[in-house]
């Protein structure tokens, strides 16, 4: 505060001592006004001019200036405002370094630092209502408990005058900042910078470097639609049923949604393996990975190439709530500065439990300890955005508009917490650089399957309508203890399917993974793509050329051998035909882990498929034969390969040499039968 004074009392007085200065200067001159306006006159007009030339002064207009420069607030209304800017409030509810407050600066925005009287310090996260915010505490959180005072500190205050308002006095609050230079890329990392594996030199070079560049504000704010681009670039993964099912645009946010042992890990090891010489800077956000397992993650990755274009941004197991949802927040943050430096960033959170955590132990647990009356604070606001008191409890699922969409003022809530992370992936306008950041979000649980259970009523024609009433109770009852039971049977660190349905809604689309085969058709696979419940938003905009007809037709083909499959009365010689090579299409998805697959791999699978040169190819030895087919493309038609590559279209030219490196192989290997 010392310094801040200093800086205001020299600034105020500098800009008194000018305005004075102006003012004597001024005065001066309207003393003599009278006779030099009179020599002026009669020069001008023995001069044939105007009194109103050019070379006399416009007096009105200088008083203006005058009296604007007198009327900028002085030093004591300026000491004032800062002093009345400050709010102090104080923590009112605190567990695992995540927090309440109430009583800091409504205007204040999200990432503004907090400093508490005991010395430790906290980020603000969001505004509950006008009164209440929840914060993370990153520092000194030992030394807080309930009640502890805290404030969020200004940076400066800006005085200027307005057209309209007249003098004003601005504030900046400072911002909690996290590293995101260069030097972050091929290093493991908390979110302060430190590095996690010190003396590490076996992994990386870079992985102990201690300039971490200019840092980063930890929360940015959303990008605003006017300096946003539709997403219409592709990236590729390397991943298979990504690219081919739910391709990943530059710019979007897409979910991988799969249950514990579904190889969600092993498919964000390979989408990091897959920007190898792409000139995409990978972040990964690593929750609840050990020391061990961060040291063998770096090493395989090291190994493969992939370390030098990727910062990991991890938290251990052990370590609390706040400071894994700082690590989601850094992996943002040093994504963003790729970004809005013109370049393309894949940010991939490989557990999001840090945020529906967060949310439950605020919203729920703290709101709920702190009485009904403060947890409804802030579910409605009136049209100018004002805090309206909730009557009663009942009111908690008053439905309000939250874009364009009806809901509870609970859910719009907690809707707008859970966006402000989700909603950072962005492609930049080219006005802006054109830069994008595109998130790879791992989200343990699954979606509803969307067969809802239908209560059947017809076989209780004989009985009364009140039998029936009481009937259709006990079942719904029965359906609701079941959902119930196996909501509690998730396995440790699954969320509820509510919420994942939420997040569908929020994201771009998903791919959702079912449990691996045991049996031989797996080819050796981590995971296996759900391509009925996998969806992108995006559309065919996020399709390379080569893959953008092809791909459309695997899924169509897959979709419709689902329906049959579960909806035909009877299996004729079609069925048949179409559910076999259903199951091939979906074994050729299959890849193995640690074996990203490029687009000129994905092309030559997909025509393979599509041209019925694997019709007689069973299942289980699809692996065997796509890796023969396309060495075997690569050696009789190399041209074709590097026009996809560079172009990544599929011309008429590309696709025959394909096709005709494929029929050779076909004619070969039946010669050798």
């Amino acid at each position: 505060i010392a310094h801040k004074n200093e800086y205001i009392n020299r600034e105020v007085f500098q800009g008194a001592r000018g305005a004075w200065s102006y003012m004597a200067a001024s005065s001066s001159r309207c003393c003599q006004a009278s006779p030099i306006k009179a020599q002026a006159s009669l020069l001008a007009r023995a001069n044939g001019k105007d009194d109103d030339d050019e070379t006399n002064p416009d007096w009105d207009k200088e008083m203006s200036i005058f009296n604007k420069r007198i009327s900028a607030p002085n030093q004591l209304e300026t000491l004032r405002e800062l002093e009345g800017s400050v709010n102090v409030g104080k923590v009112v509810y605190m567990q695992d370094n995540v927090a309440i407050l109430s009583g800091l600066n409504s205007d204040a925005p999200f990432g503004t630092k907090i400093a508490f009287v005991t010395g430790g310090t906290g980020v603000l996260l969001w505004h509950r209502s006008e009164n209440l915010a929840f914060a993370l505490i990153l520092g000194g959180a030992a030394d807080i408990t309930l009640g502890t005072h805290a404030s969020c500190i200004i940076k400066g205050v800006l005085q200027v005058v307005d057209e309209v308002q007249g003098p004003v006095t601005k504030k900046e609050f400072e911002l909690f900042e996290s590293p995101a230079g260069a030097d972050v890329f091929g290093s493991v990392l908390d979110f302060l910078g430190m590095s996690k594996i010190p003396g590490a030199a076996e992994v990386s070079q870079g992985a102990c470097r201690p300039n971490m560049g200019k840092p980063v504000p930890l929360l940015n704010q959303q990008v605003t639609m006017m300096n946003r681009e539709q997403v219409t670039e592709p990236l590729l993964t390397g991943v298979k049923a990504l690219d081919v099912l739910t391709p990943v645009g530059r710019g979007c946010s897409m979910l991988v949604i799969g249950r514990k042992g579904s190889g969600k890990a092993a498919l964000v090891e390979d989408a990091i393996l897959g920007q190898r010489g792409t000139g995409v800077g990978v972040v990964l956000a690593s929750i609840n990975r050990t020391r061990e397992e961060l040291l063998a993650l770096a090493s395989r990755l090291e190994a493969a190439g992939a370390l030098g274009h990727t910062a990991i941004v991890s938290a251990e197991p052990d370590a609390p709530l706040g400071k894994k949802f700082a690590t989601l927040c850094t992996a943002y943050s040093i994504g963003e500065r790729v970004r809005d430096n013109g370049g393309h960033a894949l940010v991939i959170l490989d557990d999001l439990s840090p945020l529906p955590n967060a949310w439950s132990t605020l919203a729920l647990q703290g709101l709920g300890s702190l009485g009904q009356e403060v947890a409804r604070e802030g579910l409605i606001k009136d049209p100018q955005g004002r805090d309206l008191i909730l009557p009663s409890p009942k009111s908690d699922e008053e439905l309000v508009d939250y874009e364009g969409m009806l809901i509870s003022g609970a859910v719009a809530q907690r809707r707008g917490f859970f966006s402000t992370l989700f909603l950072r992936a962005a492609k930049m306008s080219r006005s802006l650089g054109g830069g994008s950041l595109s998130a790879l979000i791992v989200v343990p649980g699954s979606p509803a399957t969307g067969q809802a259970k239908r209560i059947d009523m017809d076989k209780y024609q004989t009985l009364s309508e009140e039998q029936k009433a009481k009937i259709k109770a006990a079942l719904e009852k029965k359906m609701a203890e079941e959902q119930a039971s196996q909501d509690s049977q998730l396995a440790e660190g699954e969320i509820a399917t509510e919420l994942v349905e939420e997040y569908i809604s929020i994201a771009d689309g998903q791919l959702v993974l079912d449990p691996p085969l045991s049996s031989p058709n797996s080819n050796g696979a981590a995971y296996r793509p759900n391509s009925r419940l996998s969806i992108t938003r995006i559309g065919n905009r996020a399709y390379p050329k080569a893959l953008d007809n092809l791909a459309n037709k695997i899924r169509l083909s897959l979709v419709q051998a689902d329906d049959a499959r579960k909806f035909s009365a009877s299996t004729d010689a079609r069925t048949a035909k179409e559910e076999a090579k259903s199951q091939r299409l979906e074994a050729a998805l299959l890849q193995q882990p640690g074996k990203p697959a490029s687009l000129e791999e994905q092309v030559v699978t997909l025509l393979a498929v599509q041209s019925g040169f694997t019709d007689n190819v069973l299942p289980e030895s699809m692996a065997s034969f796509i890796a023969q087919a396309f060495d075997f493309v690569k050696e009789e038609a190399p041209q074709a390969l590097e026009e996809v590559r560079s172009t990544q279209m599929l011309t008429a030219t590309a696709e025959k040499g394909i096709l005709d490196a494929l029929a050779t192989l076909q004619s070969s290997a039946k010669q050798t039968v």
